[in-house]
């Protein structure tokens, strides 16, 4: 369970790929607020059926831009929340504590001391071996159920037909 933890949990890469929707999204607040402008001055020098045609045109394409927007600001956040979650899960793992009751056995042959001492040993590292792997489980269920909770509800819509 540490190796599936540890295993590509690269917060800094991941700060990247939520930095890099963070973009997106500030290129498409541009665009939405770039092509409701440019509906709004065409109804001065553009009247009739062509320049409703193409402000009912440049609407669509502003709603979508909006729409698009919230989900690319939606992502960004919701990488850098999981980037968190696993950073998070890999600090609180628990390192394996191994429990081999046959090498416990063959270390302490022919040490009496070891050997009288042994059956409270194995109890012990059995005990420990146990408390470790279920902290593990329960950073792997809690780490689960939170990047779950993380993911966006929203996503982006098809392209709206602008002709």
């Amino acid at each position: 369970m540490a190796a599936e933890v540890a295993a590509g949990n690269d917060p800094a890469a991941a700060g990247q790929v939520g930095e890099q929707w963070a973009g997106l999204g500030a290129r498409l607040q541009e665009s939405m607020e770039l092509l409701s402008s440019m509906a709004d001055r065409s109804q001065e020098a553009w009247q009739g059926p062509g320049g409703d045609a193409v402000r009912a045109a440049l609407g669509r394409a502003s709603a979508w831009s909006e729409q698009a927007t919230g989900v690319s600001f939606e992502l960004a956040a919701a990488v850098r929340e999981q980037a968190g979650i696993a950073a998070r899960a890999r600090a609180e793992m628990p390192p394996p504590v191994p429990y081999d009751p046959v090498a416990m056995i063959r270390e302490a042959a022919g040490d009496v001391v070891a050997l009288i001492g042994l059956s409270d040993a194995m109890a012990s590292r059995r005990a420990a071996s146990e408390a470790a792997r279920r902290k593990a489980i329960d950073v792997m269920n809690a780490r689960d159920g939170a990047l779950r909770a993380a993911v966006p509800s929203r996503s982006f819509e098809a392209l709206p037909e602008l002709s």
